[in-house]
């Protein structure tokens, strides 16, 4: 393939930057096809919470793939993202991989990064499930002391995190590259704009977007969901779904949940800025400005006809 047919946008930042509403006006005018790089967006049925709420006309890939009771590694994405990126290239058109979970897009940027490659070990996640995150640590941190204190401290106090790293640190497979792309990633063209905004801009855009989501019936959907589904399950067990666990096992009271939702969401944006703000390649673009999508529409188009 090309290396003009190779060409591949990005757009991501922190949650409520309007990453979505830009790459769908994006689509429009460079003939695209959305892929997402959304955690939680892939589980079915978590409709309210996690912002599904697009344009009816807006076809979005890699969302609503599998159920709430499943787990899918970071692998597993860049597996599906890889094929949807060459069915999109095939039909002479431009991918827009969208979303805010820096790891599912470094796998796409990086995708021979061997720990993508290290396969869950059921047995070792059965063990390790059953130690309480202070023994995770002491684990992690007794394996290696290094990246364990270069962790930031919502990273030491993930138990998913936690067993993860162990996990790849204890494997004793191969490491290969996760996919054999036969070269086709030196040959993408990538523009990477990443969205942002001071904090004091960006959280009152999110508890605006937290109390829309309550009014359009999050608690009915997470009733729903309960009927079928556990807590323990990955995707009850998100932002967005996890704060209101206490609301309906142990009566906490609807306010208290609701602000819960709310820093924990302020507190996963400033982990977004933190893990894109760390990358390269990236083009940061403040929303808070006026002109700001005027700036992504002239970007786009000196990257898309330098080729």
């Amino acid at each position: 393939m090309k290396i003009e047919d190779c060409r591949l946008l990005i757009i991501s930042g922190p949650t409520a930057t309007g990453k979505t509403n830009l790459a769908i006006k994006l689509a429009k005018l460079y003939n695209g096809e959305l892929i997402s790089a959304d955690s939680r967006q892939l589980y079915q049925g978590l409709d309210i919470g996690t912002g599904k709420d697009h344009p009816k006309d807006t076809n979005i890939h890699l969302i609503d793939i599998i159920t709430p009771d499943k787990s899918f590694s970071v692998a597993q994405y860049q597996k599906f993202a890889f094929q949807k990126i060459d069915e999109i290239h095939q039909k002479n058109k431009l991918p827009i991989i969208v979303g805010g979970t820096g790891q599912y897009i470094d796998a796409i940027v990086n995708p021979n990064k061997a720990t993508y490659s290290i396969k869950p070990n059921p047995f070792l996640r059965f063990f390790l499930n059953k130690f309480p995150v202070s023994t995770l640590q002491k684990i992690y941190r007794l394996l290696d002391k290094k990246a364990f204190l270069s962790l930031n401290n919502s990273e030491k106090n993930n138990p998913h995190r936690l067993i993860r790293k162990i996990e790849i640190f204890l494997s004793k497979q191969k490491m290969s590259p996760a996919l054999s792309r036969e070269g086709i990633e030196e040959g993408f063209n990538i523009l990477h704009l990443s969205l942002t905004a001071p904090t004091s801009f960006l959280y009152p855009r999110i508890d605006k977007r937290v109390k829309k989501r309550l009014k359009m019936g999050l608690l009915n959907e997470i009733k729903n969901l309960l009927k079928t589904y556990n807590w323990s399950d990955p995707g009850l067990n998100t932002l967005a779904y996890k704060e209101f666990k206490n609301y309906f096992t142990v009566g906490v009271s609807l306010a208290e949940a609701q602000n819960k939702w709310r820093f924990d969401e302020h507190a996963y944006a400033r982990r977004q800025f933190t893990w894109f703000k760390a990358q390269k390649g990236i083009t940061f673009i403040d929303i808070s400005q006026k002109n700001f999508e005027k700036i992504v529409f002239s970007r786009v188009k000196e990257w898309y006809n330098s080729l």
